[in-house]
């Protein structure tokens, strides 16, 4: 037994089906536009840069990090300031990144520019490392290791052991 409808498809019934198809295709179609989402971001942008970059010891607050935000001049070492704007510019960086399906080594290497450009004590911003370093207790593999390892990846090779 099949299912009957308790009702008469009429022009006047399919007219309307197709009116709230139509405006349901507007409605998904329509970009949300809500006033608050951009402070909401710029907000998130500012507590992020300034939880990262005190994370690695930067000593400026919030309010420092917001004002730098807003291109005001805030008291500080150049260096924390520069790595405050470098991490902004990063997260603008990324954000037009965003679409892309796949990241490269340049991309990376990019992005380490931005970063850690006027800020980096030791080596190159955007290239691998040439030198031995310590994080912590941790040591990573030296140099040669992580540059073969991260070629192999891109090919598709496992990535060498360490020595």
């Amino acid at each position: 037994m099949s299912y009957q409808p308790q009702f008469t498809i009429t022009s006047t019934l399919l007219t309307r089906v197709e009116s709230i198809a139509a405006l349901r295709e507007r409605i998904q179609g329509a970009a949300v536009q809500v006033p608050w989402i951009p402070a909401l971001q710029k907000d998130t942008r500012a507590r992020n840069t300034h939880s990262s970059t005190a994370i690695e010891g930067n000593p400026l607050t919030l309010e420092d990090v917001r004002a730098l935000e807003e291109g005001t001049t805030v008291a500080a070492p150049v260096r924390a300031r520069r790595e405050v704007l470098n991490y902004f510019a990063a997260l603008r960086h990324v954000e037009k990144q965003a679409t892309k399906k796949r990241l490269t080594h340049e991309d990376v290497f990019r992005l380490h520019t931005i970063i850690a450009g006027e800020v980096m004590d030791q080596g190159v911003a955007g290239r691998y490392r040439t030198m031995r370093v310590r994080v912590g207790q941790f040591v990573p593999p030296p140099p040669t290791a992580a540059s073969a390892a991260a070629v192999a990846s891109t090919a598709g090779a496992a990535p060498a052991p360490a020595p």
